[in-house]
């Protein structure tokens, strides 16, 4: 009887053994057919960052950038990473407060960045008439090339003098070997101009350059003429 009442309790154990392992090799059935998830899921198991959801393929951790709602987001080990400076493609870009590739210009611990605005997200040089932040001009310098520009630019239909990208407004001009003026609001001026009480003429060919009324020569007296005569010199008296 009492053999009976051993082997009884064999075949429970036996059979409970069995179920387990039927129950495990279930479990990890699934935990398997689960990890084959790709995207942006909820998968706490990962990471709780980011509300839980991780990003995935094929059910593993992802690092790098992934397109998701009309955007890219950057991943490290399925984990979405916010605000900061991203590597990839042998490429330079920059995510914001939420994950998102930036585009256009950005300032960025104080030094503007360009981002460009073609949907490609990564960094290129600064160009053009670009608010930086800086304290002249309402903030606006002009880029060239990444750099600071100084010089003459054609900007919104006439030309602007630049000394380390902000434009000055009245005064002087020495470039390409002549002389120029800018008003108040930078423009450079054509026509006859009364400077200071003498009369120059800058011609009305959008070339900009002091000239010589009679014979329309380049005339380069230097910085608004003080020691030439303007008798002796073809311009014209003060209107």
């Amino acid at each position: 009887m009492l053999l009976i009442k051993k082997k009884t309790v064999k075949t429970m154990l036996i059979g409970l053994l069995a179920f387990a392992a039927l129950f495990i090799t279930l479990s990890a059935g699934k935990a398997r057919a689960a990890d084959t998830r790709s995207g942006y899921v909820y998968s706490p198991n990962v990471s709780t960052a980011n509300g839980g959801w991780n990003w995935l393929e094929n059910g593993h951790p992802y690092t790098g950038f992934r397109y998701y709602t009309g955007t890219y987001y950057w991943f490290v080990n399925g984990v979405r990473q916010n605000e900061g400076w991203r590597q990839a493609w042998g490429l330079t870009y920059y995510t914001d407060q939420d994950g998102r590739a930036v585009q256009g210009t950005r300032v960025i611990d104080g030094k503007v960045a360009n981002f460009g605005n073609d949907n490609t997200y990564y960094e290129r040089p600064v160009q053009g008439y670009v608010w930086d932040g800086s304290a002249e001009n309402g903030g606006y310098r002009w880029y060239e090339n990444g750099q600071l520009f100084t010089g003459f630019h054609y900007y919104a239909g006439t030309y602007y003098w630049f000394v380390n990208g902000v434009r000055q407004n009245e005064g002087w001009r020495q470039a390409w070997g002549l002389t120029y003026y800018t008003d108040q609001d930078g423009r450079a001026v054509q026509g006859y101009q009364n400077i200071h009480g003498t009369t120059y003429y800058f011609g009305n060919n959008n070339t900009y350059y002091m000239r010589n009324l009679q014979t329309n020569e380049p005339l380069n007296p230097g910085f608004g003429g003080a020691h030439l005569s303007p008798t002796e010199h073809g311009w014209v008296p003060n209107l």
